[in-house]
């Protein structure tokens, strides 16, 4: 599956620094949403979802980070196994230690 260009489309939201986007299932299949700040309008989030409309992965390109130990930007992916009303979402780690997944665009 291209997650370039989804299918179901781009949405972009605006809302408040360090929140990101809330919704996690009933979201257009084959869709990304770019969660952006109002006040500034820096990308700080990308999600993606699947043929279902759930979230599969998500970019984070800024968040509150006290402990500075974040590269920016880096993936997270829904583990929709473990538990089907809050997925964990784990930090994403290619095999050369990359934190961005180039599959998603």
């Amino acid at each position: 599956m291209g997650m370039c260009k989804p299918s179901g489309g781009i949405t972009k939201i605006y809302g408040p620094y360090g929140k990101n986007n809330k919704d996690i299932e009933g979201c257009p299949p084959n869709s990304r949403t770019d969660y952006y700040d109002k006040e500034t309008e820096k990308l700080l989030q990308q999600r993606w979802y699947d043929n279902d409309g759930k979230a599969i992965w998500d970019r984070d390109w800024d968040h509150n980070d006290s402990t500075h130990t974040h590269p920016f930007p880096h993936d997270h992916f829904w583990e929709w196994t473990k538990n089907n009303i809050h997925p964990p979402r784990p930090e994403y780690k290619g095999p050369n230690d990359e934190k961005i997944n180039k599959h998603y665009c």
